[in-house]
């Protein structure tokens, strides 16, 4: 026995391709299995690839593909991280109604509260200047 064959596969390390998929053909897939794999193939990754990633065997990865298993949840945040899109839940979510909607975090709306008081006021500050600079060029004269 070579001493590479008792070593444990390790996953691979490439990230996703960041591909834009139109909500319209995430919506016209006709099952979960075949939003699954467009949202696999969208990602430019092996299945290898994806399946290490989520822990889980190549043939239940396989099943899912072919419609014979589904996903469990647990692992759908995982699955959209390893395939960097959110397509399978989107459809998911468009069988009964609805669409995803991203959720911001307390730190991000402060932060966009913040940049926008700092452009608010950087406008005013920049209307400032002009005034000052038109009532100097009025005395100058």
């Amino acid at each position: 026995m070579s001493r590479f064959e008792d070593q444990t596969e390790l996953a691979l390390a490439r990230r996703p391709a960041q591909a834009s998929v139109p909500i319209e053909m995430i919506r016209a897939q006709r099952t979960a299995a075949a939003a699954f794999t467009l949202a696999c193939s969208a990602s430019g990754l092996e299945d290898k690839e994806i399946y290490l990633q989520l822990g889980i065997d190549a043939g239940y990865f396989s099943n899912i593909k072919k419609g014979k298993a589904t996903l469990q949840c647990d692992l759908v945040g995982q699955f959209c991280k390893a395939v960097d899109n959110t397509i399978y839940p989107e459809w998911v979510a468009y069988q009964v109604g609805c669409t995803l909607v991203v959720i911001r975090t307390e730190a991000e709306r402060r932060a966009d509260e913040a940049t926008r008081r700092a452009e608010a006021a950087e406008a005013e500050n920049r209307l400032m200047r002009q005034l000052l600079q038109g009532k100097a060029n009025g005395s100058a004269s």
